[in-house]
């Protein structure tokens, strides 16, 4: 009789309104799909009682493979990945990994058992003479997500690429610093500025008093926005040329709106509205259109942001730390990190306290006394009066 064990059902990010499930068959992946978690649990019954059924020894994987032969089937499984994505993985592993040579031997003629950490390390320090820093830690990227799955399929017992170059506190607090961000005086004064903008101004304005993602700000409808709610529905980005239906973290968010940024984008729909009809033209199906009724294009954006700071006299700042100055700016006031998390879409508050926990105000208030059931005044009222 077969081993088989049960993954996780999941939502496919790449494909709206399927769910996945992966299962094994003697340590062997498999994957079913439906449109709905209860077809997909059905389907994973039946196909686990056939399962069981097989030999012992049906799909192990060879205990002595190579990453080479590992790679050719771990990249085919790959299929959920953006094409683009599937194609930067393909270059990475059989353009640089697969190829490069230890002790006079391609990498991908090595057994996985026998890859060490000593190997990875030498792949990324021989990189880094020719490539950049970026390059090399996706290189090294893609080989740990393989060998993370070569885990899962029991042909190695740890995975050697894991947290081998994990940053130091030091060069995490360097990045924290570098992260820039408008104090409120210049902020006010770029809202003041931006808002005279024609093309650009409701776009960049929006991004800085909600902290969405430029792509996200992009794809967003006039059904997103929400009047009576005072919130922005965001599921989806503007991403090489075409809308994708899901986010960066797959997450579908509300984002709030403040009473000022309800009325802007008010009148923004109502002049968008009048513009239109006196075109004799139907809506633009995006919340922000270029002069030509199309998407915005980021660069042109960013020009124009360029362009009001220089009128306004401030930064220089680049237009995505309009996103950081809307999360530093809240933090000071005495947002919950929680909340803060949640407006910019980050899954794990402890991504947003990473990056802005030096914008958490210290006031110096003792949360201590917080404990206490009375203040000291009354408590020693309450014990004289015993």
């Amino acid at each position: 009789m077969a081993t088989v064990k049960v993954g996780a059902i999941r939502a496919r990010r790449d494909r709206p309104g399927t769910y996945e499930a992966t299962y094994y068959v003697n340590r062997q992946r498999r994957r079913v799909s439906a449109e709905s978690r209860e077809a997909v649990s059905s389907k994973i019954a039946e196909l686990l009682t056939e399962a069981e059924k097989e030999p012992d020894v049906c799909g192990v994987w060879d205990p002595n493979v190579t990453l080479g032969e590992y790679a050719d089937s771990w990249i085919e499984d790959q299929d959920h990945l953006e094409p683009k994505t599937l194609q930067s993985y393909r270059h990475l592993l059989f353009n640089h990994v697969l190829p490069f040579k230890i002790d006079q031997k391609r990498m991908g003629d090595w057994r996985l058992k026998d890859l060490r950490r000593r190997h990875v390390k030498a792949l990324a320090m021989a990189k880094k003479k020719s490539y950049a820093n970026d390059s090399v830690r996706l290189m090294r990227s893609v080989l740990s997500s393989l060998l993370t799955d070569a885990v899962d399929d029991e042909i190695i017992d740890v995975n050697p690429a894991l947290l081998l170059f994990r940053k130091k506190k030091g060069k995490e607090k360097r990045n924290q610093e570098e992260i820039r961000a408008m104090e409120d005086s210049e902020f006010q004064t770029f809202v003041e500025n931006a808002k005279k903008e024609r093309t650009f101004g409701a776009f960049l304005v929006t991004l800085g008093k909600t902290g969405l993602r430029p792509s996200e700000a992009i794809a967003l409808m006039p059904t997103d926005v929400k009047f009576d709610r005072r919130v922005l529905r965001v599921d989806k980005v503007y991403v090489d040329c075409r809308i994708r239906p899901y986010t960066k973290n797959g997450m579908t968010r509300e984002v709030d709106m403040s009473s000022e940024l309800v009325e802007f984008l008010r009148t923004h729909m109502a002049k968008l509205r009048e513009e239109y009809f006196k075109r004799g033209e139907p809506m633009p199906e995006m919340l922000f259109p270029n002069s030509a009724g199309n998407h915005i294009d980021w660069y042109d954006a960013a020009r124009a942001f360029r362009r009001i700071c220089k009128n306004a006299k401030i930064g220089p700042f680049r237009p995505y730390e309009l996103r950081h100055t809307f999360a530093s700016l809240l933090l000071a006031s005495g947002a919950p990190l929680t909340y803060v998390a949640a407006q910019l879409g980050h899954r794990r508050a402890t991504t947003t306290l990473r990056y802005y926990a030096r914008w958490l105000p210290k006031d110096g208030r003792r949360y201590v006394d917080a404990l206490d059931v009375c203040p000291h005044e009354e408590a020693a009222e309450a014990v004289l009066a015993r």
